[in-house]
């Protein structure tokens, strides 16, 4: 049973640091540059891929604690109640913060497909307008 509440505290602490690290990265001000967040991101994505790694541990350490939950004793139920709250208040703020993110990669994304429409329709135009034939600099002939 201890074993069980250790790793609990162990996810607490991850997730806590997983989120302060998440909301630093994500932390970008992209309002002139909307390709900041994505570069970010791809930096550090490692961050993305140990909070996908912790999500699986945790989904194991949640179905140990369902088979053993009815094997424990009331002190270690109490102790693990806040600890389990904890990390589901953890876990819906994670949540929120990247769906507010992917929010904010869509809308970056939708920019920039308006962009480069522009810039179609742009290079569009130039290819229409033809220019003049023989444009070179004409010389009056002194001699007349």
């Amino acid at each position: 049973m201890r074993d069980i509440v250790l790793r609990l505290k162990d996810v607490s602490l991850l997730y806590t640091s997983l989120g302060e690290e998440l909301a630093r990265v994500l932390d970008v001000d992209d309002s002139k540059d909307c390709g900041a967040l994505v570069e970010s991101i791809l930096q550090h994505r490692d961050c993305l891929a140990r909070l996908k790694e912790l999500n699986s541990s945790v989904l194991s350490l949640s179905s140990e604690l369902a088979q053993t939950r009815s094997k424990m004793n009331p002190e270690s139920k109490e102790e693990i109640k806040p600890i389990a709250e904890a990390v589901r208040s953890q876990v819906i703020r994670l949540n929120e913060l990247c769906g507010i993110h992917a929010e904010r990669l869509k809308s970056a994304r939708d920019k920039l497909e308006r962009d480069l429409a522009e810039l179609g329709r742009g290079a569009r135009y130039l290819q229409s307008v033809k220019p003049a034939k023989s444009n070179y600099p004409k010389f009056i002939d002194s001699s007349y």
